[in-house]
């Protein structure tokens, strides 16, 4: 279970903002006062409420049976000021936009449960100086299925807040496990620290949950290399002070925690949130505020990949931040930028964001996250950065090859793949051979884990050339210079689509449905088949039988084998005797080229010989029954967001190494 959509009302500074939230990972960033802790404030106001109406029927009505829980009643609705602790407010009006207490609060979680969908909605008003608090839509309110949904009553939602900690009490007495939750819930958490070592350390319902703790803390301070050992130097049947000591190397004395560091003192608070033994819940809402505050920046790559796993285990997180090196190594699906805006919509990033970049751009991509990072104060200058640190530098042609292929990638391994990529974009294949040697030189020689030439990649389209032109291209690539690369099966990316047509229409029919158009799947797999056989004219007239395409095409060929020839040839002949890399001449060029056309033609491997325009026209001619126009320059990238297992193309796979 997690929150899906999270809808605020005039809350603080929000008018009305909606936020389409991740079931794992959210991270909220943008300047000063943009809302990212208002959005913390929210969740943890709306769990407030749940608990505090939270109750099971004494009767029956239309609504819900004796026994049922049920969120409150017209009766006991009203809170005093000084009882709501989930949210910092000095004065009892701040907590509604503009100060206005006759507009309402609302906060409206839509939560999803498997198949299930479930609304719950609170209203918070104003009397007096009680905050009148009920469930929206309460005398029709489903409660056989909110009661369905949920199965640790009456306390199904965990929530956890941490604040930045700097410093903890230098003495801290024992509390009770009630008192935790509610220093948890009003953000002072760091107060009873001690206190939740304790019972992690106590805890006999899972004796290797404490020992997990320690594991994860090691390898986020210290990568592994040292460990922390504390020493629980009290009981709390026989003592009111709860004592823990440290030690970080075998030779150390003892020292009391407070003495730690305040980026260590932050790791603990945050791990203690993920490994809560306090209650068992449904799900959790972990909340961070700006969990990197003190954290120095090796550190925050190795908790984000913490709170990642965790975030696969019934906990659903929201972290703040405005550090740069955090959001850099955060997957961009997980990053939300805030406007600061009073009514708005986000959803979370993704890489087709990046758009009207100059046509004959070429160099690295921009990551999404540049213009976040700049708005933030910030230099945006980082994407030699970015590569150095990537597990992969991927060169492409194109930037539209850059923005479908990432896509791709994270469509292609589950979980989400959270390797970093970076894209150079090379602009054109003629650019390819003609400087591929410049960039392994000095590729070469730059180097964090492994030098960039090492994480390279390259992935061409196949265009003119042949299946075995293709194959001695790759295999010289790899073997010659030491470069992994991959061409594709069909003429382009876009031509891919073509290589199974019974995937292909089902993928075209969820994207379809996207639009509200009822579809015949069948039908439109059948019309498809149909387009794919009748574009066999159109290439005939536009290669085959055209001596001005078979001449330029040619021609290509050979100023590409000579580009090859510079590459592979042994520098130690002379020029007038360099060999064709790809065994051909102007005399057979034409003949062979013709020969390539008729066998993709009498196999019906018409993916091999498809240029965008034709992959454009067989998708309108199906969409014709539908009054769409399919533009693949605009659609592609909107048709490969459909992707799913079911629809994942064979050609792809090669994606899954990288």
């Amino acid at each position: 279970m997690h929150i899906q959509t999270i809808q605020i009302k005039n809350f603080k500074a929000f008018q009305d903002v909606t936020i389409n939230l991740n079931s794992d990972v959210n991270i909220f960033t943008g300047k000063n006062n943009s809302g990212k802790t208002t959005i913390l404030e929210a969740v943890a106001l709306w769990h407030e409420c749940f608990n505090k109406l939270i109750r099971q029927a004494g009767r029956a009505t239309n609504n819900y049976k004796k026994g049922d829980y049920i969120l409150g009643n017209t009766q006991e609705k009203y809170f005093p000021f000084n009882e709501i602790n989930s949210v910092r407010s000095p004065n009892f009006e701040d907590i509604f936009y503009q100060q206005q207490k006759n507009d309402k609060v609302e906060i409206i979680a839509k939560l999803k449960h498997e198949e299930v969908d479930l609304e719950i909605g609170f209203e918070i008003g104003a009397s007096g100086l009680n905050y009148v608090i009920v469930l929206m839509n309460y005398s029709t309110y489903n409660f056989t299925k909110f009661n369905d949904a949920f199965v640790q009553f009456p306390s199904p939602i965990g929530l956890y807040y941490a604040s930045p900690v700097s410093t903890i009490r230098q003495q801290e007495r024992f509390v009770t496990n009630p008192q935790i939750l509610e220093a948890i819930q009003i953000r002072e958490s760091a107060s009873i620290l001690r206190n939740r070592l304790y019972s992690l350390y106590r805890n006999t319902k899972n004796l290797s949950l404490y020992q997990s703790f320690l594991g994860d803390l090691s390898y986020i301070i210290f990568d592994n290399q040292q460990a922390i050992e504390f020493y629980i130097n009290s009981n709390i049947q026989k003592n009111t002070r709860v004592i823990v000591n440290f030690r970080i190397h075998p030779r150390d004395t003892e020292k009391d925690i407070s003495l730690l560091g305040s980026g260590t003192l932050q790791i603990i608070e945050i791990l203690l949130n993920l490994y809560s033994p306090e209650q068992n819940t449904d799900f959790n809402l972990i909340l961070l505020d700006e969990p990197d505050s003190h954290i120095h920046y090796d550190i925050q790559k190795r908790l984000l990949s913490i709170l990642t796993r965790f975030s696969q285990q019934k906990n659903q997180l929201l972290i703040t931040t405005h550090n740069e090196a955090l959001i850099r190594h955060s997957d961009l699906h997980h990053l939300f930028h805030l406007e600061n805006t009073a009514n708005h919509v986000y959803q979370s990033l993704n890489n087709t964001q990046i758009q009207n970049l100059d046509p004959r751009f070429k160099g690295i991509y921009p990551m999404a996250t540049n213009p976040i990072i700049s708005s933030l104060g910030n230099t945006n200058g980082l994407d030699f950065i970015n590569a150095i640190e990537a597990d992969r530098l991927i060169f492409v042609e194109g930037q539209d090859d850059a923005r479908a292929i990432y896509l791709l990638l994270q469509k292609g391994i589950s979980p989400r793949n959270t390797k970093k990529y970076v894209f150079w974009v090379l602009n054109g294949i003629s650019h390819v051979f003609k400087e591929i040697l410049s960039y392994k030189t000095v590729f070469s020689a730059i180097k964090n884990d492994k030098t960039l030439w090492e994480k390279s990649f390259l992935i061409i389209d196949r265009d003119f050339l042949s299946d075995k032109h293709c194959e001695i291209i790759k295999e010289k690539m790899q073997e010659k210079l030491g470069l992994e690369n991959y061409i594709t099966e069909a003429y382009t990316l876009e031509a891919t689509l073509l290589t199974d047509l019974n995937k292909f229409g089902r993928l075209l029919a969820k994207w379809l449905k996207s639009k509200q158009r009822d579809i015949d799947q069948s039908f439109l797999i059948t019309s498809l088949n149909s387009a794919y056989q009748n574009i066999v004219q159109e290439i005939n007239t536009e290669y085959l039988a055209n001596d001005e395409w078979v001449n330029e095409t040619c021609h290509r060929y050979l100023s590409l084998d000579k580009d090859l020839q510079k590459i592979f040839a042994p520098k130690s002949k002379p020029k007038h005797k360099q060999i064709s890399v790809l065994s051909i001449t102007e005399l057979n060029m034409k003949d062979y080229y013709r020969q390539y056309l008729n066998n993709a033609i009498s196999n019906q491997a018409f993916f091999k010989i498809t240029r965008k325009q034709e992959v454009e026209n067989i998708i309108n001619e199906v969409l014709q029954p539908y009054e769409i126009i399919f533009d693949l320059e605009e659609d592609f990238i909107n048709l490969l967001q459909m992707v799913d297992k079911s629809t994942w193309f064979d050609a792809w796979d090669f994606l899954l190494r990288l």
